[in-house]
């Protein structure tokens, strides 16, 4: 009898030894998998940043070179991750150009163009501005923004004697275009050129930092050039000030009938550092764009999409739903902190948003 008891007693602790141990496997595979799927998740979520430097949803290479200079992480940019949209509106035509390449491996370059009075001039500068960059960075001239405002006067000239000898169209003389330039070298330093009131925006922190400034005879500065080379101001029924009472901007490529009544095409330049942790993205728009949206609200709208090439077909979508109907253009470059501020803000995506918001009315 006594040893049955021991057999039993000897049998059930096995049994209770074998259970506890498959219940500690189990809780610990589930465990284990867990925080693999956890991991995994994250992973989907974030690239090759680990310390939150940025929080980037594209895939970007690091410059290590840069990185090393700088001390800290630099993402490389690249002409294949800018997205562009552009579509013609309510208009017959398209007089909107955009150009994005690369000059050299370490040198970027984007542009915009909104044409007026005929496309010859924004195809001509379109096709034809970054071989003048070139050539002045062949010269051996470093400072970019010193290269933008002598390529701007080379254009501008080169394109007066084209249109003299070349051009068959009798007016195309009126034919104008903004030009909205920037030259990125090394992913970290930006330089901005331009003249019109085609703009460049930077989403810093969620928020839209305007790195142009529109020529327009709203400044005072702009106004006395004109008015001080004979031209004249009249004001339209939306409240625009045209020179002559024809042009709505101070400063343009073209335009050769108005350049004696100052119509100027020097271009304003600044330079900036990119902070890859807090930048997310580079925007360049024509007026079809500002015209209907806000600065914010672009840099809201953008924010949401999932990759640039989405984000400026939305870009220009929305516009044309807040009642453009110009030509609209948008040229979106990412940086390191793309995706970074995608529920920082809610823009309203609805043709009811706040009308009175717009620059419309």
């Amino acid at each position: 009898m006594t040893n049955l008891f021991t057999i039993i007693r000897v049998n059930a602790k096995k049994y209770v030894q074998r259970s506890i141990e498959a219940r500690r496997n189990y809780f610990n595979r589930n465990r284990y998998s867990s925080i693999h799927t956890l991991l995994d998740r994250r992973n989907e979520q974030e690239n090759f940043d680990t310390l939150g430097t940025w929080d980037n949803r594209i895939d970007l290479p690091l410059l290590l070179q840069a990185s090393i200079k700088h001390g800290k992480p630099i993402p490389k940019i690249s002409v294949e991750n800018v997205g562009t949209a552009s579509v013609i509106g309510r208009r017959t035509t398209n007089e909107d150009r955009y150009r994005v390449k690369e000059l050299h491996p370490e040198l970027l370059y984007f542009a915009v163009f909104d044409g007026h009075g005929g496309p010859e001039c924004a195809d001509y500068c379109s096709e034809h501005l970054e071989d003048i960059i070139l050539f002045w960075l062949a010269r051996g001239e470093k400072d970019l923004e010193t290269v933008l405002q002598y390529s701007f006067q080379d254009v501008n000239n080169v394109y007066a004697r084209h249109i003299l000898f070349n051009c068959p169209r009798k007016d195309a003389s009126s034919s104008g275009t903004t030009a909205t330039v920037c030259l990125l070298r090394n992913s970290v330093e930006l330089v901005i050129g331009h003249v019109g009131d085609s703009r460049a925006l930077l989403c810093r922190n969620g928020e839209t930092k305007k790195l142009t400034t529109d020529h327009t005879a709203d400044l005072k500065s702009e106004k006395e050039r004109i008015l001080k080379s004979g031209g004249t101001i009249k004001t339209d029924n939306l409240g625009r000030h045209l020179v002559n009472g024809r042009l709505a901007m101070t400063r343009s490529l073209g335009d050769l009938d108005l350049k004696p009544y100052g119509v100027s095409a020097q271009a304003d330049t600044r330079s900036l550092e990119v902070k890859h942790g807090k930048d997310a993205f580079l925007i360049l728009t024509t007026d079809g764009v500002n015209f209907a949206m806000t600065d914010q609200e672009i840099c809201d709208a953008v924010n949401i999409c999932h990759d640039p090439v989405e984000g400026a077909a939305f870009v220009t979508d929305q516009a044309l739903q807040f009642g453009s109907e110009d030509n609209s253009t948008a040229v979106i470059v990412p940086f390191g902190a793309w995706g970074k501020y995608q529920n920082h803000k809610k823009i309203a995506l609805n043709f009811g948003r706040s009308l009175l918001r717009s620059n419309r009315y």
